[in-house]
This record gives structure tokens, C-alpha cells and sequence, in this order.
């Protein structure tokens, strides 16, 4: 159902239970109250209404926040009663933008989404590409990215692109094409559009500032739009941030987020820290000594094994040719006391907020 089917649907259901006449732009404010949004309009700008494919997926409702809301709008307390049961009955939920983006960007196929397409997976089904589309017309940047992503996903699944490319070229040469050609010809007609949508609302969401449609731009466009702002918020491995910025030429921002990532737990960004930008300040790599020693991955300590040829770690039973992987353990020379001190103290403030971020 699209958003208007959901709260026409509600809207009746309500009425007819209990025989009390509701404005219908009352319903979509009582929805954003049953799902602990102030207005409808702030729900608008995080969330989509959607109808559950699953029963079991529909979550619980904000009761008190119904009834409170029913109560400001000057009705009966019997509204607030029947209200969460048709919610039920409908399997309406609120879809957050956030959590669509983290489940279009998932790649386990094999998850039933509420919001997909019955014919294709990861592809959104035409109630929510509606509500996206509605929500971007009026600058929601999120809404944005998530068809962004949607055309990303639309253009991974294509036929062999070789052939649907020459024949889309022969057909705008004006060539009379068979079936199957004109079919090939149309997949890459598809690609191509899928490519430009893409793009448009990926520039669109970094535009309006959604930092993870920026931080996409730096790494396929390299458009170092995302470097110039603050995002030490960004829901994002540092580590990937950081070689982004390093495929960039930015070695001020790869230092950045090689550290941002090292003082979360990263121990692979310590190293490269202690092999590079820190190699110089010996209290600064001994602190990551001790902070990956407190991580019980000690980087003074060798870390070899054997491998096959494949890099799968090698196994006795299968025999052949035995390689080498792993790496040394860092070489430091000693801190004095007093030095040795602080790098320990530093290193244990760290842990700390580590422990602190992971609890």
C-alpha cells in the first residue's frame, strides 16, 4: 500500500470500529505519535509508512504518545485503544531512512526486506520508491542517497555488458534489430539510465549534505567534498575512510583517520601509524604499543604462518608447497621512565573510551 492507502485504510477502520468521525489529517499525526515522532512532518523527513510483508516484523507502538496525542486533538480515549490493534491488523511500521540505507547497502541477498520488490531482490518495491521519490522533490538528502543506492543496485544486475553494448550501439546507428538484440540493446539502455540516476541523486544527497553520499563521491568520483567538512560522526569504518583519503593524495586526512581508527581498536592503523606519520614521535608509538598489548594483539610480537598458494592457511593434511604469510613484530627503541609513563597512562585513557564505546 502506498502512504495515502495506509492512512485511508486507517482512517476507516478507526471510524467504523468506533463510530467516531476523524479528520483524516488527524491520522497522520496520531501514526507519528505511534511511532514517538513529534509531527507528521518530522516522521516525513526519517521515516517511510509502510505495510509489514511479516506480522512478526510490526513493532510495538507508542501507546502513552497515541493517547496523548488523541487527547490534544480533542477526542475519546476509545480512539487510543483501537488505534494500536488496527495498526496491528494492517502490519503498518515505520521504515527509517536510516535503517533502509543500512539494509540497501547490506550484501546478504538472502534477506526477505520489508521494502523490496517481489520480483528482485535489494530493489525497492513501488510504494517506497514512491514515498522516496516525494520526499527528494522536497530536499530530503537521505531520501536521496537511498535512491541513489537503489540505482546502484538496479545497475549491478545486467546481462553480459559486452554484448548489450554493441548492439545499443548498432540500434542507435539505426540497424533493424532482432528480438534478443533489441532486448540486449534495451538492458544497456536500462544501465545507462540507471548510471545517470545514480549519479544525480548521489550528488544531490552530498549536496544537501548527507556525508555518506560525500564520502561515495570521494571514493568513485574522487570529489574530495567530504575532506573539507566535519564528520568524526560518520557511521563508517575510519579504516575505509582513511584509504579513501590516502587513494585521494591527502595525506593530512589519511593521518587523520589512520588515527581516528587506531584510537577506536584498529591495530592494523597503529602499525601503519607507527611505521609512517608517527614514526618519529616515540612516546606516540609506544602508546600504540601498549594500547594493542591492552587488545590482546601485542604488535611487538611476530605474527607469522603458513599459507598455500590459494593465501588459505596451510593444512598438513592437504600438503604441497608451504608459503610464508603474517608480519614481523614492530622494533622500538626504549622510552625513559618518565616517557614510558605517560605513553602507558595515554594508552590506558584509550582503552578505556574503547571499552567505554563497546559496552
Amino acid at each position: 500500500m502506498t502512504i495515502k492507502d495506509i492512512i485511508y485504510s486507517v482512517h476507516q477502520d478507526l471510524e467504523q470500529i468506533t463510530n467516531i468521525s476523524v479528520k483524516r489529517s488527524h491520522i497522520y499525526e496520531v501514526l507519528a505519535a505511534a511511532y514517538s515522532f513529534k509531527t507528521y512532518a518530522s516522521l516525513a523527513s526519517q521515516a517511510i509508512l509502510i505495510q509489514r510483508k511479516h506480522l512478526d516484523s510490526v513493532h510495538t507502538v507508542n501507546i502513552e504518545q497515541i493517547q496523548k496525542r488523541f487527547e490534544e486533538l480533542g477526542y475519546n480515549s476509545i480512539l487510543a485503544k483501537e488505534l494500536p490493534l488496527i495498526i496491528r491488523d494492517r502490519r503498518i511500521g515505520a521504515l527509517t531512512l536510516e535503517d533502509l540505507l543500512n539494509e540497501l547497502k547490506n550484501e546478504d541477498f538472502s534477506i526477505d526486506y520489508d521494502w523490496e520488490h517481489e520480483n528482485s531482490s535489494q530493489q525497492l518495491n513501488p510504494e517506497v520508491f514512491q514515498a522516496l521519490e516525494t520526499a527528494a522533490k522536497i530536499g530530503n538528502p537521505l531520501s536521496h542517497y537511498a535512491l541513489a543506492l537503489h540505482h546502484q543496485n538496479s545497475d549491478e544486475i545486467d546481462n553480459d555488458e559486452m554484448i548489450s553494448d554493441y548492439w545499443y550501439k548498432q540500434k542507435q546507428l539505426g540497424r533493424e534489430l532482432s528480438d534478443i538484440e533489441k532486448e540486449f540493446a534495451r538492458a544497456y539502455q536500462q544501465k545507462l539510465t540507471s548510471k545517470n540516476k545514480y549519479q544525480f541523486h548521489l550528488r544531490e544527497a552530498a549536496r544537501l549534505g548527507c556525508d555518506l553520499a560525500q564520502l561515495d563521491l570521494a571514493e568513485k568520483f574522487d570529489d574530495p567534498t567530504f575532506f573539507e567538512g566535519n564528520h568524526q560522526n560518520i557511521d563508517v569504518d575510519p579504516m575505509k575512510i582513511a584509504e579513501v583519503a590516502e587513494s585521494l593524495g591527502r595525506p593530512v586526512d589519511h593521518h587523520t583517520w589512520l588515527t581516528i581508527a587506531a584510537e577506536a581498536g584498529n591495530v592494523e592503523a597503529m602499525r601503519e601509524l607507527i611505521e609512517s606519520y608517527d614514526s618519529k614521535d616515540l612516546a606516540r608509538c609506544w602508546t600504540w604499543v601498549y594500547l594493542s598489548q591492552s587488545l590482546d594483539h601485542d604488535l611487538t610480537q611476530d605474527r607469522y604462518y603458513g599459507m598455500h598458494d590459494d593465501g588459505s592457511v596451510y593444512d598438513d593434511d592437504i600438503g604441497g608447497t608451504l608459503h610464508v604469510g603474517g608480519e614481523g613484530g614492530v622494533e622500538l627503541p626504549l622510552l625513559e621512565a618518565s616517557n614510558d609513563q605517560l605513553a602507558r597512562s595515554a594508552a590506558e585513557e584509550l582503552f578505556k573510551l574503547i571499552q567505554a564505546h563497546n559496552s
